[in-house]
C-alpha cells in the first residue's frame, strides 16, 4: 500500500466555488492531495392550496436539503484542469389566488460536482422539490443524495416535527429540509444542516416558522462545513405566509402556507444554492 505524508512545507490552497453551473479548477503545480467537498443545492417548497370557506386546504410541502459528498484524491491522478459544477437555486412554487386551487410545485435544480469524468466525480445531488398543497397533505421533496448518505425532507404539510438534517457516520445530509404545515396550521421549523462524523461540525440551524412568514436558515460560515439550514414554513392565518428560503448552502425551502377565499396562499421557500470547495495539499 502507497503512504502519502502530509508534511508541513507549504499550507494548502483552498478554492472555493459559489457561482452556478460550470467552473474550472486549475491543478496546482506540486500538488500531492487533492480534496473536494460538494454540497448540492436544496430543493424549492410548494406553496399553499387557497381553498374556500369551510373547505380544506394545507401548505405546501417542503424542500428536502441538498446532497454532501466529499473526496481524496492523488494529484497526479487528476487532469490539468477538471469541471467544478455548482447547483443553483431551486424556486419555491407561486402563491395562489383563486379558489379552491392547488398549490404549485417546487423545483429541484441543484445538483453539484466535481470533475466531469466518472471514475473522479464527487457527486452530490440537489434536494428534492416539495409539492403544492391541496385538500390533502402536501409533500415533502426527499433530501439529495451523493457519494455517501443524503438527507431526509423536511417536514410536510401533515408532520409534526421538524425537517431532520442527522448524517450518517462518515456522511452526512447536507442542507437541513425546510419546515411545514402540519394538519392544526401549526406551522414548523426548518431542520439543521448536516454533521459529519469525522469531522465534528454541525451545520446552519433551521429557519424558525414564526407567525405568519418562515424565517429563512441560517448558514455555518466555516467553508469545510458550510451546510444551510432549511427554511421554516410558512403559517395559515387568513393569508397564507410564505416559506422561508433555505440557508446556504444547500438549505431546503420552507412550505408554503394555505389561505381561504380573499387570500392568496404563500409562497413555497426558494432551495438554497450548492457550493463546492476544493482543497490542494503540498
Amino acid at each position: 500500500m502507497d503512504t502519502v505524508v502530509f508534511g508541513p512545507q507549504r499550507p494548502p490552497i483552498i478554492d472555493v466555488y459559489t457561482t452556478p453551473g460550470a467552473n474550472t479548477w486549475t491543478n496546482r503545480v506540486g500538488a500531492t492531495v487533492v480534496e473536494s467537498i460538494v454540497i448540492g443545492g436544496g430543493g424549492g417548497a410548494g406553496s399553499g392550496r387557497r381553498g374556500a370557506a369551510g373547505s380544506d386546504r394545507y401548505g405546501g410541502g417542503s424542500g428536502g436539503g441538498g446532497g454532501f459528498s466529499f473526496r481524496f484524491y492523488r494529484a497526479s491522478g487528476l487532469g490539468a484542469t477538471e469541471t467544478v459544477t455548482v447547483g443553483g437555486v431551486s424556486a419555491g412554487g407561486a402563491a395562489i389566488g383563486v379558489d379552491n386551487t392547488n398549490g404549485s410545485p417546487g423545483l429541484s435544480l441543484g445538483d453539484s460536482r466535481f470533475s466531469a469524468t466518472t471514475a473522479l466525480y464527487c457527486y452530490a445531488y440537489g434536494g428534492g422539490a416539495g409539492s403544492g398543497g391541496t385538500n390533502a397533505a402536501g409533500v415533502a421533496g426527499s433530501g439529495g443524495g451523493g457519494s455517501f448518505v443524503g438527507s431526509a425532507g423536511g417536514a410536510s404539510s401533515v408532520a409534526a416535527t421538524a425537517g431532520p438534517g442527522v448524517g450518517a457516520p462518515q456522511a452526512s445530509s447536507g442542507g437541513g429540509g425546510g419546515g411545514g404545515i402540519d394538519a392544526a396550521n401549526v406551522h414548523r421549523a426548518g431542520g439543521a444542516g448536516g454533521t459529519i462524523t469525522s469531522r465534528g461540525q454541525p451545520g446552519g440551524a433551521g429557519g424558525a416558522a414564526g407567525g405568519g412568514v418562515g424565517t429563512a436558515g441560517v448558514s455555518v460560515t466555516d467553508l469545510q462545513h458550510a451546510w444551510g439550514g432549511g427554511g421554516g414554513g410558512g403559517h395559515d392565518d387568513g393569508a397564507g405566509g410564505d416559506g422561508g428560503n433555505g440557508g446556504l448552502y444547500g438549505g431546503g425551502g420552507g412550505g408554503g402556507g394555505a389561505s381561504f377565499n380573499g387570500f392568496a396562499s404563500g409562497k413555497g421557500g426558494d432551495g438554497a444554492q450548492g457550493i463546492v470547495v476544493v482543497i490542494s495539499w503540498f
